[in-house]
């Protein structure tokens, strides 16, 4: 272990226990009103690294307040003021990153090297982004269509926002959704994921040094008692959530009756399509990389339903299997690990339920993976190997539901009508990759797809001013782009303006 990592381990674990059992209020850190707490693991250990508030709606309503009183002062700032505030907030991220991704690993159980250290600096260049956006929040003028008047429209900040992220990227998501609603001119409520609180507020810490008091407050806590609340107090005019899709029906009904606008990145069961003409040489690692596995497939976008041509079938899966075998599991903290640990127990129990169907299926058969991984350095920790699997009928919940697992099924097909028809057969309607040298069907394929967010001949992660977000079950409208910021965290005035004639004579 070289000096530099122990001092960076010895400061998340630091801050672990320096932000427990606290919530972030008009500027400070300060203990919740609820005496209930939530545990908080290591998923590489399941050591505990300490607690989070379990807030309930008195502690929402406190939070809801902060960002109410300074959202009447704060939403009279220039926009451009912002901006500066938020790019020296980034800055401060930036000289603070080594930390910071050091406690995303331990705080989620994504590996170092492969996840945390990206995932930060995708972050740091997406606050820098909308920070240098905020000078292009203005509405626009019309040409004088009715006599004798001035017509144009103004985008103007909707009030308080109640942003919800998930644990399996805290720090992306977190500024994701406060960058570009507090630069828009509103302020936010943040709930984080109980299970990986510390990176978020640790980052919001450091982006309110450089906003006033109130902009941005930060709770904790499970849905029943604190996240419905949030979504229902009538001083919230904008809820934004990425989660399971069963979460977010319920997000939007709770949004309803006060008719608060959402938006939902939701889940995804994404079809991975590998062409008999594709460059294996790009897509068998597409396979991996789609897939997510160094995120312990627990990403909207994982590729989790491979459709292979039968012509490169047994190809694809050897190509496949043999760079599975080459990625290596273990601690996330230790920086030659590949994959790190799936994020708790209750979700492990979810991969173990699918696998238990797949293995009932006497046609399965398990190409990599398969087990959890125990004993050694795996002891205690919530570890599953990165699976492929074969022979499911595309019928099983394997094929249909979200694992959120590192558990994918192979499928081979025919033809691109028939392997279209089954990518589209699902309720989501998040992502989809393409593999093939055919410009033709590339073009068909982008026209057919039932997906939000589309690729061919490659499977990158969403990043800054990339508008991500899926259709169907998958959600409602997207993030991560200039347009997100103008038309989820702003909102418009149609203003006409008689000239009527001067009294002045020329």
């Amino acid at each position: 272990m070289s000096d530099d990592f122990k001092k960076n381990l010895d400061l998340a674990l630091g801050n672990a226990k320096r932000l427990s059992n606290k919530i972030l209020i008009d500027g400070k850190l300060i203990s919740a009103k609820s005496l209930n707490k939530i545990k908080v693991v290591n998923p590489s250990t399941g050591e505990q690294i300490g607690e989070a508030p379990q807030c309930d709606a008195h502690d929402v309503d406190t939070a809801v307040g902060s960002a109410e009183t300074a959202f009447h002062k704060w939403k009279k700032i220039p926009a451009r003021e912002r901006g500066k505030m938020m790019t020296a907030a980034a800055r401060k991220i930036e000289e603070r990153r080594d930390e910071i991704e050091t406690l995303l690993a331990l705080d989620t159980g994504n590996a170092l090297r492969t996840q945390a250290k990206p995932e930060t600096a995708a972050s740091i260049e997406l606050t820098h982004m909308f920070a240098g956006l905020a000078g292009e929040i203005k509405g626009e003028n019309y040409p004088p269509n009715i006599p004798n008047t001035i017509h144009y429209t103004t985008k103007d900040p909707i009030g308080v926002v109640c942003a919800i992220i998930p644990w399996n990227a805290p720090l992306f998501l977190t500024v994701a959704k406060i960058a570009p609603a507090i630069v828009a001119g509103n302020t936010v409520v943040l709930k984080t994921a109980e299970q990986a609180p510390f990176c978020a507020l640790l980052v919001c810490e450091i982006l309110q040094q450089e906003l006033p008091p109130g902009v941005l407050n930060v709770i904790s806590g499970y849905g029943e008692e604190c996240g419905e609340p949030l979504i229902a107090h009538e001083k919230v005019r904008k809820v934004t959530f990425t989660g399971s899709f069963s979460v977010g029906k319920i997000i939007a009904m709770k949004a309803a009756p006060k008719l608060c606008p959402v938006t939902l990145e939701l889940g995804g069961k994404n079809p991975n399509i590998i062409m008999s003409d594709a460059d294996l040489e790009i897509a068998i690692p597409g396979v991996i990389d789609g897939m997510r596995y160094t995120r312990q497939g627990q990403a909207c976008t994982a590729g989790s339903r491979v459709y292979i041509h039968e012509k490169i079938y047994d190809k694809v899966l050897e190509g496949a299997v043999d760079k599975l075998s080459k990625l290596k599991m273990g601690n996330a903290l230790d920086e030659t690990s590949d994959i790190g640990a799936i994020i708790s127990e209750e979700q492990l129990k979810r991969t173990l339920y699918y696998m238990n169907i797949a293995k009932k299926n006497s046609s399965t058969e398990i190409l990599h993976g398969g087990n959890q991984s125990k004993g050694g350095e795996y002891k205690d920790g919530f570890y599953y190997e990165p699976t492929l699997l074969s022979g499911l009928p595309v019928s099983s919940p394997v094929c249909q539901e979200e694992v959120f697992g590192p558990v994918a099924c192979a499928i081979p097909f025919k033809s691109f009508d028939e392997v279209m028809k089954s990518a589209n057969d699902t309720q989501f309607g998040l992502s989809a990759v393409l593999w093939t040298k055919d410009l033709s069907r590339a073009l068909q394929f982008v026209d057919e797809i039932e997906a939000g967010f589309v690729q061919v001949n490659q499977c990158v992660a969403p990043r800054a001013n990339v508008s991500y977000g899926g259709i169907k079950m998958s959600g409602l409208g997207k993030e991560y782009a200039f347009d997100s910021m103008m038309n989820h965290f702003t909102q418009s005035k149609t203003v006409l303006i008689n000239r009527g004639k001067s009294n002045l004579d020329v």
